[in-house]
């Protein structure tokens, strides 16, 4: 199931303290995915048969590679954006289609920031998958509030995701070019489905991915955005898991109810969330958010987990789910809705801390891909995910092509221009 991860046996100084005494093929929780293996067959991309690998991007094939990748493509105006990744050497080269993990980065944050403070790159190079981090858009009107870097979570120009005296909002200028403003903005309106959906196009005719093995997992502002991709791009991902992020009020089955509308899509897709007893700022109870963000009205979290657990036709109620990290100084503990007839799990873990805080010793990386390498898509959903991209232009952005995308030759490590032009 995990490729060539036989062949690693050097410690992990990144794990948590219980396991670094171990060789890779000898941690509890990598042994169980090489023993359990995947069911079906990999969707290999483009890249598999014709791609020109890393060199692509001006890198070299014999190290392994991470920068950024700039990307232009056409929103409701074109738009330069920009992704960065963390390629393991060899990985995604061969005719072995890689895994392709999606790591979202939070409100105000840098992908390579966000990606420097996790160890996905590091887990990346023992398991053999792919990481790559799209990075938000900055285009605050001069002059007025700037939030900084976020993701457009279908929300913008809602009045009911908000107590409106309370927050600091503002209305972004791609927000005022589509009449999509409100007293409950704080982010652009750029497509993010659209971004993400073309990372996807552009990095499968490069490198060889598994197209049955796209996982997507995020943090804050970039767990809602993980919670809106699994919810408007149905068939797409594996699995999901949003740390401390939850959807806004009244998107929690999506912003067009997709899972009661394409129910059998989004029962491709298992879910795990990681979320701190304490926080204020996403109560993983719901409610008006508190803190230093203060005034914006969430979805309770075991309310959105009902409605995947009802897709996936799983018991009704959460119970105690056992984990490999469970205790510790945090209260690490994990509960899941058992009995689910698609074969996926809907899970959620809790620990001690606020927003922001995770547990120690990267117990959130650990079991974040514990949890996610487990699934694929079914054969069904893949043909479904297939026949999506003739119909993609029909969902976005009134007709414009999603995979009419330049991705340039040449990367950078330094970090990009952030501010799009409009």
């Amino acid at each position: 199931m995990m490729g060539r991860t036989s062949i690693f046996f050097w410690k992990w100084s990144f794990v948590s303290a219980a396991f670094a005494h171990l060789a890779v093929d000898e941690i509890p929780w990598v042994k169980e995915l090489q023993g359990r293996g995947l069911k079906g067959e990999a969707t290999p991309s483009r890249g598999c048969f014709n791609g020109k690998g890393v060199k692509y991007w001006g890198a070299e094939t014999s190290k392994d590679f991470e920068g950024w990748v700039p990307l232009t493509l056409m929103d409701f105006v074109p738009v330069n954006r920009s992704f960065y990744m963390q390629v393991p050497k060899g990985v995604g080269s061969g005719v072995f289609p890689a895994p392709l993990l999606f790591g979202l980065h939070s409100q105000g944050d840098q992908a390579d920031i966000y990606a420097a403070s996790h160890e996905f790159g590091a887990f990346g190079k023992a398991l053999n998958f792919i990481t790559v981090y799209p990075q938000g858009l900055d285009d605050a009107v001069p002059g007025g509030g700037d939030m900084g870097t976020g993701w457009n979570v279908g929300t913008a120009g809602d009045e009911q995701t908000c107590v409106n005296d309370e927050v600091t909002a503002d209305c972004y200028a791609s927000c005022w070019e589509q009449g999509k403003c409100g007293s409950c903005n704080w982010s652009g309106c750029y497509d993010e489905r659209l971004f993400v959906y073309s990372i996807i196009q552009a990095i499968s005719s490069v490198l060889c991915i598994d197209h049955s093995r796209v996982y997507v997992t995020g943090e804050s502002n970039g767990g809602m955005l993980a919670h809106y991709l699994v919810q408007s791009l149905p068939g797409t991902f594996a699995a999901v898991a949003p740390w401390y992020g939850l959807p806004l009020l009244g998107y929690g089955l999506g912003a067009e109810f997709e899972l009661v509308r394409d129910t059998k899509n989004c029962r491709q897709t298992a879910m795990l969330q990681l979320h701190g007893r304490q926080d204020e700022i996403m109560p993983p109870q719901g409610g008006v958010s508190g803190g230093f963000m203060p005034g914006w009205i969430y979805e309770p979290l075991n309310k959105v987990q009902q409605g995947w657990a009802a897709v996936h036709e799983c018991d009704t109620v959460a119970s105690e789910a056992k984990s490999y990290w469970d205790g510790g100084k945090q209260n690490f503990a994990c509960f899941d809705y058992k009995g689910c007839s698609s074969g996926r799990r809907i899970m959620r873990c809790f620990y001690d801390g606020g927003h922001g805080d995770l547990p120690e010793g990267n117990v959130a990386e650990q079991i974040t891909l514990w949890f996610l390498l487990q699934y694929r898509l079914d054969e069904a959903a893949q043909a479904a995910q297939a026949a999506q991209v003739t119909n993609f232009t029909q969902v976005l952005n009134g007709g414009l092509n999603p995979l009419h995308v330049t991705s340039h030759s040449k990367i950078s490590k330094s970090s990009p221009q952030l501010r799009a032009f409009v």
